[in-house]
C-alpha cells in the first residue's frame, strides 16, 4: 500500500492567531442604488494588495455625514439583491489616538483579518486613519424612472443572454411597478411561485441596470402597471443645496 492506514500524523494543524481586539461591529447605512454605485466605485482592494511594504496608499473616498470614507471590499448579492460595500470612516491622522499601521504590516495577533482600525492611508496627499466600519447597503433607486418603452426594449434584448436565457428561456413575463420603476417579473415554466424572478430596471450614467428584487418587502409593494400610474409618479429632487463639511474641507 502507498499509505499505511495506522500511520500517525506527522504535522499538527496550524491554528490561526488569536487577536487581542475583537473586530468592531459595523454601523449600517442604507443608501439608494444611485449612491451605492458611487460607494462601490471607490473599492480599492486591488490597489492595497499591490502596494509596497510601508507604503501609505492613496485611496478614493466618498463623503457622508461630514466624514470621508474609503472601502476595501464589496459584496454583489446577485439575484438576492443584497449588495453591500464594506467601508471605513476616516479622520485626519493627527486626530487619531492609538497605534497606526500600514497595509502590509498588519499584526493578526492584535487585530483579526478584515479589521482595518488604525490603518493609515492618504487622501489627496494628506494622511488619514481608518476608525469605524460602515456597512453600506443598497436600496431601490430614487431617481427618475425610465420609460416602459425603454424597459421593454432593454429587457427583450437581454433575454438572449445571461441569467434570463439560462434560467427563464421561454418563461412568461409580466410587468409591475415599484415606486414608478418598471419591474419585469419572470414566471417559471412550472408556474411555481418560488421559481419567479423580479428585476427592477433603472438607468445609471446612461446604462440600464438590473436591480434584483429578492426581498419580500419589495415584492409585496409591487403595483400593477398602467399608463396613469407611471405619469403620476413624483420623483425625488436630488439637487439639494450642499454644505461643505468641516472634515472634508481639511483636504
Amino acid at each position: 500500500m502507498l499509505f499505511e492506514p495506522d500511520t500517525e500524523e506527522v504535522s499538527a494543524p496550524v491554528q490561526p492567531p488569536v487577536s487581542q481586539w475583537p473586530k468592531p461591529e459595523p454601523r449600517t447605512l442604507h443608501v439608494p442604488a444611485q449612491e451605492w454605485e458611487e460607494w462601490s466605485a471607490v473599492v480599492c482592494c486591488a490597489k492595497m494588495a499591490e502596494s509596497k511594504p510601508g507604503e501609505v496608499v492613496g485611496v478614493p473616498v466618498v463623503e457622508h455625514g461630514g466624514y470621508l470614507h474609503c472601502a476595501f471590499s464589496a459584496m454583489y448579492g446577485g439575484r438576492s439583491g443584497n449588495n453591500v460595500v464594506d467601508a471605513w470612516q476616516l479622520i485626519p491622522a493627527d486626530l487619531y489616538e492609538g497605534q497606526t499601521w500600514t497595509y502590509h504590516a498588519q499584526d493578526f495577533t492584535v487585530r483579526e483579518r478584515g479589521d482595518y482600525t488604525g490603518l493609515r492611508v492618504s487622501v489627496r496627499g494628506s494622511h488619514v486613519v481608518c476608525t469605524k466600519p460602515v456597512s453600506v447597503i443598497r436600496t431601490y433607486p430614487t431617481i427618475r424612472p425610465i420609460s416602459m418603452q425603454d424597459a421593454l426594449k432593454y429587457d427583450d434584448s437581454a433575454r438572449l443572454y445571461g441569467w434570463r436565457a439560462m434560467g427563464y428561456r421561454g418563461a412568461k413575463r409580466s410587468w409591475k411597478l415599484l415606486h414608478g420603476h418598471p419591474v419585469a417579473v419572470y414566471h417559471g415554466a412550472d408556474e411555481v411561485e418560488d421559481s419567479s424572478a423580479a428585476v427592477l430596471l433603472w438607468k445609471y450614467k446612461g446604462r440600464i441596470l438590473d436591480y434584483y428584487l429578492g426581498s419580500p418587502e419589495f415584492l409585496e409593494n409591487l403595483q400593477d402597471f398602467s399608463e396613469t400610474s407611471v405619469s403620476s409618479v413624483r420623483t425625488e429632487v436630488l439637487c439639494k443645496p450642499q454644505t461643505v463639511p468641516l472634515q472634508a474641507a481639511l483636504f
